[in-house]
């Protein structure tokens, strides 16, 4: 099976390593591959690379807007959504879209700590986003729950990751 074959994943920050890495593992706690941050572009990247080392699709982040705006570009250099966090907002609302500009989830819930859900249009859960799935520290779970693309999903959850690091950072 393939990195965005599985409908739970954990996701392990390396904590200590000189770029930043998330390793992406199944359920049992087996690695799946890789989310990388980029560095040295022009724009933010995150590259998602499967154990083979085969790249699988990538995240920019745009550098130049005043809010966070994240591409999701698949394997074949397509861009398949936008992950944008709300202009007025109180808290961290974020959004994603097609490549046609619809809204097409919603973030809800507290991303600060790690506990959120993916909705879809309707008001659906389409994914959640937990801590409390596993007890290890600094690991998060993620399970989808419809039919939505699990690269879409785990790109959402880690654009969102980097920019709360960023915050962090700042």
């Amino acid at each position: 099976m393939g990195l965005f074959d599985y409908r739970t994943y954990l996701i392990d920050e390396k904590l200590l390593s000189v770029r930043d890495t998330l390793i992406i593992k199944d359920e049992k706690g087996e690695e799946l591959g890789k989310a990388i941050k980029k560095f040295f572009t022009v724009k933010e990247e995150i590259e998602f690379i499967d154990n083979s080392g085969k790249k699988l699709g990538f995240v920019n982040r745009k550098l130049l807007t005043p809010i966070a705006n994240y591409e999701v570009i698949n394997q074949n250099k397509k861009r398949i959504g936008t992950i944008k966090k709300k202009v007025i907002a109180i808290g961290d609302d974020w959004r994603v879209e097609d490549p046609l500009g619809k809204k097409i989830l919603d973030v809800d819930g507290n991303i600060t700590g790690l506990e959120y859900k993916i909705e879809d249009t309707s008001g659906q859960d389409v994914a959640e986003v937990s801590k409390s799935f596993f007890s290890i520290r600094d690991h998060y779970g993620v399970r989808i729950l419809e039919d939505v693309d699990p690269f879409l999903i785990l790109a959402v959850v880690i654009a969102i990751n980097m920019e709360k690091k960023r915050k962090e950072e700042d």
